[in-house]
C-alpha cells in the first residue's frame, strides 16, 4: 500500500470521514502484520472546527474542496489577497 511506513495526516470538512478512514487504517494495520504506518494524525472536527477557532487561518493555507454548494471553506478573515497566495494547486477536474 502507498501508505506503507509513512505518517499519515487526515483532514475534511467535518472529521467523520477522517473518524471512518482512521478506524480503517487502525483495523488494517491489526489484521494486516505486513502493514504498518508510522502514525495517523487528524484535524479533530475537520477543517470546519478548525476554522471557526482560527479565523485567519492558522496553519491552514489555501482552500478546501467541498462536494455541496458551498464550493469551498475559506478562512474568514483571510484577505482575498493572502488567499490566493496560499493556493498552490488548482483542481485537476475544473481548474478551481
Amino acid at each position: 500500500a502507498k501508505l506503507q511506513g509513512k505518517k499519515v495526516m487526515m483532514y475534511c470538512t467535518g472529521g467523520i470521514r477522517c473518524e471512518r478512514a482512521s478506524a480503517l487504517l487502525d483495523q488494517m494495520e491489526k489484521t494486516n502484520p505486513n502493514f504498518k504506518t508510522q502514525g495517523v494524525a487528524m484535524v479533530r472536527g475537520g477543517i470546519e472546527r478548525y476554522l471557526k477557532t482560527f479565523p485567519e487561518g492558522g496553519y491552514w493555507k489555501g482552500k478546501n474542496y467541498l462536494f455541496d454548494r458551498r464550493l469551498e471553506q475559506v478562512p474568514e478573515m483571510k484577505t482575498e489577497e493572502k488567499l490566493e497566495r496560499d493556493v498552490e494547486s488548482v483542481c485537476c477536474w475544473c481548474g478551481t
